[in-house]
């Protein structure tokens, strides 16, 4: 089983607009909801490539019940921590027409103290029966920024490897507490390296710094491009072939999915990274994150290529 960390769970509410325009009346061409946070869509996709998920994190509220009915529907187990408040809605409104996308993402409310305290019991008491762990997304109001970091030594002391994707203080103090593999993208491996970046030799070498520096594996994720990752000085770009898009909600989570798999499986680096991208590139075919079909994995992967 692998534990997905959600800390900052919400009601993913994707709504397709032909032509959306500020300002107008829009009635949608389709409205699709799923339990949503970035450690749910690592979850989704992981059930998909053939693995155990179990979410954990805090939910209040019915949309907290739509979160967690939601998943168990879907045959992804929940350990969470419930709130008197309700867990928040985030909206994703895909303009049919351009294939923009915009986002509004609500803050959630604050976590009081006693609740952070109950989320770090019960993840000490239960790391240890998982093969790894995964951390993904923002936190909410009134988590400290270090709340990873402990996460990270807990699943040390345990013995289980730790997944990290986030931004901003989560992620500098994430990295530092060394998890056996970190993703960021383009914007957050430059606030890693602490320096600007423009080039794909850049990246690599940025990662290869970062990789040495943490004593972790980096995997940036690069979009089109696909991913570089770094173990120390060993570097791999993998490329996955072009594809007619149609939303990129959820891939990073979907490609992290496909790390976790890969490294569980015993693959190399280079083979590891391949699996993340094909999973980060199938969910670009299908609306909703991390929805993509086992047959679109396994025929991307095979036309994935490794520079």
């Amino acid at each position: 089983m692998i534990l997905c960390v959600n800390l900052n769970a919400a009601i993913d509410k994707t709504a397709v607009i032909n032509t959306f325009q500020l300002g107008q009346i829009h009635r949608p061409e389709l409205i699709k909801m799923l339990p949503g946070g970035k450690g749910c869509n690592v979850a989704r996709a992981l059930k998909l490539l053939g693995e155990a998920p179990v979410v954990t994190g805090w939910v209040g509220g019915t949309a907290g019940q739509f979160i967690e009915n939601g998943l168990q529907q879907e045959g992804i187990g929940t350990d969470f921590v419930y709130t008197a408040f309700e867990s928040r809605t985030c909206l994703s409104i895909l303009d049919s027409s351009s294939q923009v996308l915009t986002e509004i993402y609500e803050k959630g409310d604050g976590v009081p103290p006693e609740k952070v305290g109950e989320m770090l019991a019960l993840f000490e008491a239960t790391v240890g029966k998982y093969t790894a762990v995964t951390l993904s997304g923002s936190m909410p109001p009134g988590v400290p920024t270090d709340f990873y970091a402990q996460l990270i030594e807990l699943a040390h002391k345990a013995g289980v490897p730790a997944f990290l994707d986030s931004s901003k203080e989560a992620l500098l103090q994430g990295v530092a507490a060394k998890p056996f593999l970190v993703k960021p993208n383009e914007t957050e491996v430059a606030v890693l390296a602490q320096r600007e970046l423009t080039s794909l030799a850049d990246f690599a070498q940025a990662a290869a710094e970062i990789s040495t520096r943490y004593e972790t594996i980096v995997v940036l994720s690069l979009g089109k491009e696909g991913a570089i990752a770094a173990q120390g000085k060993t570097i791999v770009h993998v490329q996955n072939p072009i594809v007619e898009a149609k939303s990129a909600v959820g891939s990073g989570d979907s490609l992290l999915a496909g790390l976790v798999v890969g490294f569980g499986n015993g693959r190399s680096l280079a083979e590891s990274v391949r699996y993340g991208v094909a999973a980060g590139t199938a969910n670009t075919l299908m609306l909703g994150a991390a929805q993509f079909t086992r047959q679109d994995f396994e025929r991307i992967y095979a036309e994935t290529a490794v520079k």
